[in-house]
């Protein structure tokens, strides 16, 4: 999955990132975005959340390779990001493993 991700597209989020003005929102709005045009180019089969949770760690996995100095604010960044909009799916992927 990570090798559909273009380096294009990672050096343009580590370079906003590394951007000292912007807010975690803003940062949080560029991950969605990246996020975004990366899931254009998975197939529909999947399913969205699941596709969404991996491909937004595999994007911050990416920015933190390719910037380690940025990997404080990529974490605190998807962390936020998961936690706003797949908490519900990652609460169910878990209550499914305990059960």
């Amino acid at each position: 999955m990570d090798r559909r991700i273009p380096p294009r597209l990672v050096n343009h989020l580590a370079i906003q990132f590394m951007n000292g003005n912007l807010s975690e929102e803003d940062r949080r709005e560029c991950l969605a975005a990246a996020l975004e045009q990366v899931m254009q180019t998975y197939p529909k089969d999947m399913e969205k959340e699941k596709t969404m949770l991996m491909l937004t760690m595999l994007l911050a996995k990416k920015v933190a390779d390719h910037t380690p100095s940025l990997l404080r604010d990529v974490f605190r960044t998807t962390v936020n990001f998961i936690n706003q909009n797949l908490l519900t799916y990652v609460r169910n992927l878990v209550r499914n493993e305990m059960d």
